[in-house]
């Protein structure tokens, strides 16, 4: 009886290195980026009209202003989801 001794597979070895540049679009990286920057702006002005009202520095409001790219994405993806279940039956109407 011959025992064989052999290297323990890699199932993941052979497959290519995963790199961000293939998969991210530069336009996505764009509109985001412009999100961001008008984000801040939004948020410079409104920290500054609130200075101006109330009389002393604090953060309200205008914080949520920081967040237009996530909420974008968010009400991108719900109205994508939205969009795709409209030509699909649930699962309730079958």
């Amino acid at each position: 009886m011959k025992i064989e001794r052999r290297e323990p597979v890699n199932i993941f070895r052979k497959q290519r290195k995963w790199r961000l540049r293939e998969h991210i679009r530069i336009a996505v990286v764009a509109k985001y980026t412009a999100l961001t920057v008008a984000g801040i702006l939004l948020f410079r002005a409104g920290q500054t009209r609130a200075l101006a009202e109330r009389g002393y520095e604090a953060l309200g409001g205008e914080v949520f202003a920081l967040f237009l790219p996530v909420f974008y994405w968010t009400v991108s993806r719900i109205i994508r989801d939205t969009l795709g279940m409209r030509g699909k039956k649930s699962w309730w109407q079958e």
